[in-house]
């Protein structure tokens, strides 16, 4: 059984055509808009396109704004897998952040390279934990973990709301935010005049280890049984309620991290909008990339594309930057009708298939 993994190049190939049918469909219908609300589309899309593509600066700091939300992405895509629908990705980024926030401001007399490891390690520690609760709910009591992670979110961000006002606020800030981290503690920027860090490059080598993990390791079959068939999964002696929780451990590691590396590589001191909305961004990542920890690095880069461009576009032809959050929405919405429609044809296949076979012994 292939368990939804991709054993041969063509299938590989395949996979493609729903992201990118669905990325075509939102520029035609985007550009439809455009002409629907008078605005000039050459000029649109241009801004777009220079905001990332103009030069090594704008390019590197789409980059950055891709950081996070890979991160979150491969987060969200290896609960999906595991058919344990991580939606607190969001919760698990800020509590990330915190940590690493927290260790950066006590530990600031330690040397830079051990300083930011520690960091990095807290934040991945600190969402884990914020994720096995849910998990554990799921799995010994099966309460629905989209309600527990979506309240856990909110508990985050009410957190960080209370620390940057009472116990870590710098009160030489007019605006509530902690004290920065200690300087070596920077992630030092990949390329000049950028805030690229090597962040983006960690998250794309965590992308494909989780790749690996989950279509070339015992504990990747696990998962994606799990995720496929909870109760057959039982039966062919695989520990369902580990699987789960184990699951949603790495998932919730993986976003602490984001929110780490946005700490320690952007902003350097912890404030409540740290994360725009990250978590959730994550979650149409990673349904655009099929849940395919790969894929993910590509739709990351796509809605930092425009994240970068949303501004451009304000600046130079006034349109408003949440035209990006509506594209974001109609590749959304074209890829659930791709993915809904072959579900539909994998489930006539084989009714099809039973069928012919009952007509041909008929006959």
């Amino acid at each position: 059984m292939r368990l939804g993994g991709m054993t041969k190049p063509l299938d590989a190939i395949r996979s493609l055509w729903k992201p990118l049918a669905a990325i075509a469909a939102s520029v035609a219908l985007s550009a439809l808009l455009l002409v629907m609300f008078d605005y000039p589309i050459g000029a649109s899309f241009r801004a777009l396109w220079e905001a990332s593509f103009k030069n090594m600066r704008v390019f590197g700091n789409m980059l950055n704004k891709a950081c996070p939300l890979l991160f979150t992405g491969v987060a969200v895509a290896i609960a999906n897998r595991g058919s344990v629908f991580n939606i607190g990705a969001e919760g698990q980024f800020l509590l990330g952040a915190i940590a690493a926030t927290w260790v950066g401001i006590t530990f600031a007399t330690l040397p830079g390279p051990i300083l930011m490891i520690l960091m990095i390690l807290a934040g991945a520690l600190a969402g884990a934990i914020w994720a096995f609760l849910p998990g554990f709910l799921k799995a010994k009591m099966n309460v629905s973990e989209v309600i527990t992670t979506i309240m856990l979110n909110y508990i985050a961000l009410h957190i960080v709301g209370i620390l940057v006002r009472t116990v870590m606020r710098d009160r030489n800030q007019a605006e509530p935010q902690s004290y920065a981290i200690a300087k070596q503690g920077y992630l030092p920027y990949v390329l000049e005049n950028t805030k690229l860090h090597p962040g983006f490059l960690i998250g794309c080598l965590v992308a494909v280890i989780v790749f690996i993990l989950l279509f070339k390791n015992h504990l990747g079959f696990s998962i994606r049984a799990v995720g496929l068939n909870s109760i057959a999964s039982k039966y062919a002696g695989i520990n369902v309620n580990r699987t789960m929780i184990v699951t949603m451990l790495i998932s919730g590691a993986l976003a602490g991290m984001g929110g780490a590396f946005e700490l320690a590589g952007s902003s350097h001191y912890l404030y409540e909008s740290i994360s725009p909305g990250y978590g959730y961004t994550a979650i149409a990542v990673s349904v655009l990339a099929g849940d395919n920890p790969i894929g993910v690095i590509f739709s990351a880069l796509l809605f930092g594309f425009l994240e970068a461009g949303s501004s451009a576009m304000q600046r130079n032809v006034g349109l408003s930057a949440s035209f990006a959050d509506i594209v974001q929405g109609i590749i959304i919405i074209f890829v659930a009708i791709a993915t809904v429609r072959q579900r539909g044809i994998r489930r006539k296949k084989p009714t099809q298939q039973a069928a012919s076979h009952k007509n041909k012994e008929v006959a």
